[in-house]
């Protein structure tokens, strides 16, 4: 039998406890949730969005850390990875240790830029050691129009499933200087061209100067996906266009026999979340089938179920329509939720009646 000198018998023990330690401390590590983090997000106003230059967005959160001499929270605009350019946001006071509240702005002081993300950093109170930082994306364009322009809109939630000839409803400001006042209208489409089968509002004449406008349309038939929505500004009698501005939707029509639509997310999309933390669904349905259904909503992660997530069964809905709920949680291991896949079968759940995927950002930490 082979001798094994102290050295040697020594050195293979160091050597398997590192391995051990490689082996483990990975798996320890991804499993602990956050320490700092910043969670629950509100935008106001919500994105998508148009604003004009020095309007601004601002931000509310909750916060947990324990920092012993408290934490300052930044949140900033982005714009391709950097910060946006003349931008303009607020300082942050020491919030204590423990978990609270949260609140921010930022705005654009100049130029015509979209804000596709936000950065939202918190620093020890010296502001020498960055403790969290994370990414919620986003779409607020900032226009530098100023004699004839739309702003600050307030739209049925996207992402979104809807049945035929269910409307989105707009709401936004307008500003204008032309005197014979001006005709505004919402349109929906699909890649870069009017989605198919819409319908959608007139405009009344709005008069010169400030004031609220609002508009809505509708799909009445086929399966489209309306991507964008096109808001315009036009002179009274249409023969000049004054204004315009596209922003980036998700809405998915549905035939009406069997849907799942009118989905509610709470928190709103996009936002963070802690491990083993909640997100709420609620939605309409409608069936056909006699049998009554069940409706299931799963969390995705690049086209697969997002690992280590719980989420809720179903009970057995009734036939017609009516209101359904759900819920899902990621319980051990951060992650991203980039869709949701909803689902309808029937009672036994052998054949399934509705299926799709809605795009979401929620990034559980």
């Amino acid at each position: 039998m082979k001798r094994i000198f102290p050295m040697k018998r020594t050195f293979l023990t160091l050597a398997l406890a590192a391995l051990l330690t490689l082996a483990l401390t990975p798996a320890i590590a991804s499993a602990a949730p956050a320490v700092h983090v910043t969670t629950h997000f509100k935008l106001t106003p919500g994105t998508p969005n148009v604003m004009k230059l020095d309007q601004r967005v601002s931000v509310t959160c909750t916060y947990v850390s324990p920092e012993p001499t408290g934490v300052r929270i930044f949140m900033r605009p982005m714009t391709g990875g950097v910060p946006t350019a003349n931008y303009a946001a607020h300082p942050s006071p020491i919030y204590p240790a423990g978990t609270g509240a949260a609140d921010g702005w930022f705005t654009i002081t100049k130029g015509n830029v979209t804000v596709d993300h936000i950065r939202i950093q918190v620093y020890n109170a010296a502001q020498t050691v960055m403790l969290d930082e994370v990414l919620i994306p986003v779409n607020y364009r900032f226009t530098s129009a100023t004699a004839n322009v739309l702003s600050r809109l307030t739209m049925t939630a996207t992402p979104n499933v809807l049945q035929h000839k269910q409307r989105v409803s707009l709401s936004f400001k307008y500003r204008t200087t032309n005197k014979a006042g001006v005709r505004i209208f919402v349109r929906p489409l699909t890649g870069s061209a009017l989605t198919p089968n819409y319908a959608a509002h007139a405009s009344p004449l709005y008069p010169v100067g400030s004031g609220t406008a609002k508009g809505w349309f509708t799909v009445t038939k086929g399966t489209p996906t309306v991507s964008k929505v096109r808001l315009t500004m036009w002179n009274a009698n249409q023969t000049r266009l004054l204004f315009k501005a596209v922003v980036p939707v998700h809405f998915q029509y549905k035939k009406p026999a069997n849907v799942v639509r009118s989905i509610t997310l709470t928190p709103a999309n996009p936002n963070v979340l802690r491990l083993g933390q909640n997100l709420a669904l609620t939605f309409k349905y409608a069936t056909t089938d006699a049998g009554g259904v069940r409706i299931f909503a799963r969390p995705m992660t690049g086209g697969a179920a997002t690992p280590n997530y719980a989420a809720h069964p179903s009970p057995l809905y009734p036939t017609g329509a009516g209101s359904a709920d759900g819920w899902f949680t990621i319980e051990n291991v951060g992650a991203t939720v980039d869709e949701i896949h909803i689902w309808m079968t029937n009672a036994d759940q052998t054949v399934t009646l509705f299926d799709t995927e809605i795009p979401v950002s929620f990034q559980f930490k």
